[in-house]
Parts: structure tokens; sequence; C-alpha cells
């Protein structure tokens, strides 16, 4: 595997504590600018709401970003509620074209939060 820059974005610092519009997904990816060959770690501790459409538009821009860029991007410390909604979405998704073996990662750098995951499931 080659090395990546990594680069960490504190999502509620940089976005806000509430993402509830396409237009703040879209921010996202625009925030990154001509970034190429990049591990970005967006960090959603701080973040309290994620909506449905920023959701469905933040999975298109990430998967867009990742296969024109050749970029890796995680989500790191989101709540039960915002890991759900992102699956619920990524599984909505152009179906025919879907490609089983690119899976969201999802972190914790709190063992407390997960804890809190793991017993949700």
């Amino acid at each position: 595997m080659e090395n990546k820059e990594i680069l960490k974005i504190n999502v509620a610092d940089e976005f806000g504590f509430t993402l509830n519009t396409r237009e703040a997904a879209i921010g996202f990816f625009r925030f990154l600018s001509e970034k190429t060959n990049i591990k970005i770690e967006f960090d959603f501790s701080k973040v309290e709401f994620i909506s449905r459409s920023f959701a469905d538009q933040f999975h298109k821009e990430k998967e867009k970003f990742q296969n024109e860029r050749n970029a890796i991007i995680e989500i790191s410390n989101a709540t039960e509620e915002i890991v759900n909604i992102l699956r619920i979405v990524a599984k909505t998704q152009n179906k025919t074209n879907r490609d089983y073996l690119k899976l969201s990662v999802f972190k914790y750098s709190d063992q407390h939060k997960l804890a809190d995951y793991m017993l949700s499931v």
C-alpha cells in the first residue's frame, strides 16, 4: 500500500454541530480543494445531528472524491445515530453498480464511545 498524506478534520469545528443541507456536504469536499492521494479522517465527535439529505449528498461526494482523487475517507467518533443514517443512505445508492468490497470505516478514539456503539448494535 502506498503512503498517503493523512488529514484529520474536526467536523464540528470546521462545519458546525448540525449538518442538514446538501450544500454543507458539498462544502466538505470543496474544503479539500485539489488534494489527491490522501487519507482523510472526518472526526464527528462533537456533531449532534445530520439530516438524511446531508447524509445522501455526503455519500455521493465521498464516493466521487475517493474515485477521482485516489483518496481514502474514514469517519471517526460518530454517534450511533450518525453511523446508522450513513449506512442506511449508502444502501440506497446505485444498486446496479455497488462495489461490495468498499465498506465504510468507522473509528473511535475514545473507548467509551466505542462501547456505547457496540452496546447499541
